[in-house]
């Protein structure tokens, strides 16, 4: 159950929304399911990492409701460079993401959650590792961490 008024508007912004299927075109697609979420400095202090696994697990649930009979990949991750939390979905068919860059592909959603909300919103640890000290080391190659889940969501009855 969720706490926040900000989080509650922000459900029920995102969780009716159509949705694109682009089979042929992943990034018309990614693109036009892309959703993003930031607070206010007043409204941070009311969001916490627990409401949003919440948050999330709801639009999923509805976009499972809502995509019966369409395969397609939900994917949550923290744009650290706009200080969003942001999701999307593509269909499965085009099996992969569309990124550019190397990605780590999690069912933790614990792990998204956390960077974005203290690490980032609430500034309570630093995200990153400080750099090794001494001039001739190479820079770690960036790596996104990316929350990806099958829509519809498969359940217990879907196999009986």
């Amino acid at each position: 159950m969720m706490h926040s008024t900000v989080l509650s508007n922000w459900l029920a912004m995102a969780k009716d929304d159509a949705v694109e299927i682009d089979p042929d075109d992943i990034n018309h697609e990614a693109l036009s399911n892309m959703w993003r979420f930031s607070p206010t400095d007043e409204e941070t202090p009311q969001i916490h990492a627990a409401d949003i696994v919440a948050f999330i697990g709801q639009v999923i649930a509805a976009r499972s409701s809502a995509l019966k009979g369409e395969d397609m990949l939900f994917y949550c991750w923290h744009d650290a460079q706009c200080r969003q939390l942001r999701f999307s979905l593509v269909s499965r068919s085009h099996g992969r993401l569309p990124f550019r860059c190397e990605l780590r592909e999690t069912q933790d959603l614990a792990l998204i959650v956390d960077r974005v909300v203290n690490g980032d919103w609430r500034n309570e640890h630093y995200m990153q590792e400080p750099p090794e000290q001494g001039d001739e080391q190479e820079p770690a190659p960036f790596v996104l961490p990316v929350f990806v889940a099958p829509v519809p969501q498969e359940s217990a009855h879907d196999h009986a």
